[in-house]
């Protein structure tokens, strides 16, 4: 790892698993790099098995460090690496995380922008740290929400900011699988794909991730569902996608739908989060208002003259490229951290 310069950005996350959060971090850093800003990402501690987000940070040769050996010791030791290194700004994401930061903010003084990311409520002691997080998001400098409804459940002053991607070196997709993509979870009701499923028994329907429902859907899928698990590397899937579907109770904005459209891919969407601006219905994309719409949609999109599916998924990449991408929303972001 290369000397520390005075002016970096701290990305800091508390990773496990790799989801929305891993990607967001990682194309943060990307593109902060890209633009020549000295960028680290602070993982608070490793876990075994070790969180996937190391292996994508050394993909993509993102300088990154962990900060303690336990969360315990986890303070104590970024505020040590702030006074001897004096960072240009901490930049946290999720719960822990945001805590995490904004009390070596209040003993060091140090710049802190804090992500919120997550729309769903979650529950257990989660639900006692995320109400924490939100209650004292004024401590940072300043709370960025990837979503509006996100930014109503504060408190206090926020700023909207895209989510995005990388879009350079990105291929069309020219697949044919009908897919969903994401943490097999309640908030993403992975349930409404399945039974989506079974109404179209002669198309083959595919699940990329892993979680907590994964065993129950097994059981109630059809013949024509497969399920491929969690993967290390979904570039290596994406190629094989023709329609993305995302049948969530809660979103911001996914970096699925970005990554989908992105390459072409179609995405058929509930009405949730900001999925609604991003896609434009019957034009680079659909909205289903409620879970019965899901098969319409569908119906509607299998129906249509393949010029016209040419149309939309054109429209649907030219989407992302002018609006969520990294060339689009690292400068806003440079301004946010105070970078001329």
């Amino acid at each position: 790892m290369s000397k520390t310069s005075c002016n970096e950005i701290w990305l800091i996350i508390d990773s496990r698993q790799f989801g929305g959060i891993e990607t967001y971090v990682a194309q943060l850093a990307t593109g902060l790099l890209v633009h020549q800003q000295p960028t680290r990402v602070l993982l608070i501690t490793p876990y075994q098995p070790e969180t996937p987000l190391r292996e994508k940070l050394d993909q993509l040769a993102i300088p990154f460090q962990y900060l303690a050996e336990n969360s315990s010791q986890a303070l104590s030791k970024l505020i040590s690496l702030i006074r001897s290194e004096k960072p240009l700004a901490l930049h946290a994401h999720g719960y822990k995380a945001n805590l995490l930061s904004k009390c070596a903010k209040l003993a060091t003084g140090v710049p802190l922008i804090s992500t919120f990311h997550a729309g769903e409520t979650p529950t257990g002691k989660v639900k006692l740290y995320d109400w924490l997080d939100r209650i004292t998001a004024a401590v940072a400098n300043h709370a960025i929400v990837v979503s509006h409804a996100i930014g109503k459940k504060l408190p206090s002053a926020s700023i909207y900011l895209e989510n995005f991607i990388d879009t350079r070196n990105i291929a069309s997709s020219g697949g044919e699988q009908l897919a969903f993509v994401g943490r097999l979870s309640p908030e993403k009701a992975p349930e409404r794909f399945i039974a989506l499923a079974s109404k179209f028994p002669h198309q083959s329907f595919h699940l990329y991730g892993t979680g907590p429902l994964a065993e129950s859907l097994a059981k109630e899928g059809s013949s024509n569902v497969q399920f491929h698990g969690h993967q290390k590397e979904m570039n290596r899937c994406w190629s094989k996608i023709s329609v993305l579907v995302i049948c969530s109770h809660f979103e911001g904005l996914p970096m699925v739908a970005l990554e989908a459209m992105a390459r072409g891919i179609v995405v058929i969407a509930t009405n949730v989060g900001e999925l609604p601006q991003l896609i434009r219905h019957q034009e680079n994309g659909f909205i289903a208002q409620n879970e019965s719409e899901l098969a319409t949609c569908l119906d509607d999109w299998l129906n249509l003259p393949i010029e016209q599916q040419s149309l939309i998924r054109q429209q649907a990449a030219q989407t992302i490229h002018q609006h969520y991408s990294q060339q689009a929303i690292i400068p806003k972001m440079l301004k946010i951290y105070g970078v001329s």
